[in-house]
């Protein structure tokens, strides 16, 4: 499983309790405000990380959405 990630700008507070808990996937500005570094997490620790910092953000800003796979179609 993979997981798209993501910061709303406009609900980031700079906190940055996201960088705590997923340090490999957001940097911080030079305000403390968080950019995410990876935009996709693949491997299942980032993946428990990302929904962690997700979860810890006191104010929704750190987005974690679960990838849609494309599904092959079958021919007929």
């Amino acid at each position: 499983m993979s997981v798209d990630i993501r910061i709303d700008p406009i609900l980031c507070r700079g906190h940055a309790i996201c960088a705590l808990f997923f340090a490999t996937g957001v940097d911080l500005d030079q305000w403390g405000f968080g950019k995410v570094v990876l935009a996709r997490a693949e491997t299942p620790k980032d993946v428990r990380r990302a929904y962690r910092a997700a979860a810890a953000c006191p104010n929704g800003a750190f987005v974690v959405r679960e990838r849609q796979e494309a599904r092959a179609q079958p021919v007929a």
